[in-house]
């Protein structure tokens, strides 16, 4: 069987495999995982415009808009609008929104652990392997485009 067959085969079990690690990750979050996505995205930038949430998280500007109008009203970030371009626009994550992200990132790490923990050690040890693996490889593909 050729890499092509081998990697289109093992895709969809490896994605339905990710999809429930990443359910059982997110778990009781009062956030989507897109919600959440942004909300790192702000937190980890310090501030964002609209314009550059929309670009890194490959979503259009009114889906990054209504994402950010939801985030607001629950007091996770605010909009602070430029004195000289009021067309300016710029999104920060409150004081409230770091603290969520901590929380869930405490108990992503949790629920990570939870999950290792179910396999033998040289399981857990190759599983890692792979994902590093993994993120290389597709690192470097993202470097060539």
């Amino acid at each position: 069987m050729e890499n092509i067959e081998r990697i289109a085969k093992l895709y969809p079990a490896i994605m339905h495999g990710m999809s429930r690690i990443r359910s059982i990750v997110h778990e009781g979050m009062d956030l989507t995982y897109n919600q959440y996505k942004m909300l790192l995205t702000i937190s980890d930038s310090d501030s964002c415009s609209l314009n550059q949430l929309a670009r890194q998280l490959g979503i259009a500007m009114s889906s990054a808009s209504e994402m950010v109008d939801r985030l607001v009203q629950i007091g996770l970030v605010t909009r602070v609008i430029d004195e000289e371009n009021r067309r300016q626009v710029t999104i920060f994550a409150t004081q409230k929104g770091i603290e969520v992200i901590l929380e869930l990132q405490r108990g992503i790490l949790d629920n990570y652990r939870t999950l290792l923990e179910k396999l033998p050690e040289v399981e857990q040890e190759r599983l890692v392997q792979a994902f590093e693996m993994l993120a290389e490889v597709l690192g470097s593909l993202e470097k060539q485009d």
